[in-house]
């Protein structure tokens, strides 16, 4: 039987899983970093679910007490170390490595799109502007908004509902009704409710691609005659599509 080990914690990374664990022959190890992304995972017979940030050295210890077949990195995009460390745990513990890759999408001219490199563009580039910001790039962006001068009356954080993320969010100052804990990708329906309801004029993002919501996000700001301001890739990375992966035979 084939041991596959999966870093997940992201849509490719429950379908990429839920697609071995159908087969007979093939049983799964799936790596979250966050008990919360565990929960989020499927179960079966053929599946181990460890729910637990890991540094290298973990990884490597991981692949050394197990004989894994492959080692499958669907991480988000964004999570470039997370994504060095597993490479090196990988190369280190002589396990293949493959990179699950979530395609950028080619954005068309649609509404108003103000594009920057880092969330520290960003933030620069909201300094020089008024009205409400919707912020839908994670939690791990948030902590760089509190530098805006009115963070706590202009901007609305949309994060998941984990305990951990809620309460570092609510620390930094997003509280009531400006933090909102919900667990997407959302509907072009749902977004247009929040930026109607919150009165947004600025739509924060990163380039999450089509399994992260971009183009309902996308749609959304177009349709509401907002501002799109959408963090890009911070590497162009090399690896495989989730559909070629899954369309392999195994």
């Amino acid at each position: 039987m084939k041991h596959y080990l999966v870093f997940a914690g992201t849509t490719e990374g429950r379908l990429l899983t839920e697609h071995f664990i159908k087969q007979k022959d093939i049983k799964v190890t799936a790596c979250t970093a966050t008990e919360y992304g565990g929960i989020l995972m499927p179960t079966a017979p053929n599946l181990t679910v460890i729910s637990k940030r890991l540094n290298e050295e973990e990884m490597f210890e991981l692949m050394e007490a197990n004989v894994f077949d492959l080692v499958y990195d669907t991480t988000h995009p964004y999570a470039v170390i997370v994504s060095e460390n597993i490479k090196a745990a990988a190369y280190k513990a002589n396990v293949p490595y493959h990179r699950v890759l979530r395609p950028q999408e080619d954005i068309e001219s649609k509404g108003k799109i103000i594009t920057a490199g880092s969330i520290q563009e960003a933030v620069a580039y909201l300094k020089n502007t008024t009205g409400n910001i919707l912020c839908t790039t994670g939690s791990k962006e948030i902590a760089a908004l509190c530098e805006l001068p009115d963070f706590q009356e202009r901007v609305y954080a949309r994060i998941l509902p984990n305990p951990q993320m809620v309460a570092d969010t609510f620390h930094l100052g997003f509280q009531g009704q400006h933090l909102i804990c919900m667990q997407g990708p959302f509907s072009e329906e749902l977004n247009t409710a929040l930026i109607h309801q919150f009165q947004i004029q600025y739509l924060l993002t990163k380039n999450s691609g089509r399994l992260g919501g971009l183009i309902e996000k996308i749609n959304s700001a177009a349709n509401a005659g907002i501002t799109l301001v959408m963090i890009g890739r911070p590497v162009i990375e090399e690896g495989e599509r989730l559909e070629d992966i899954i369309g392999l035979p195994h």
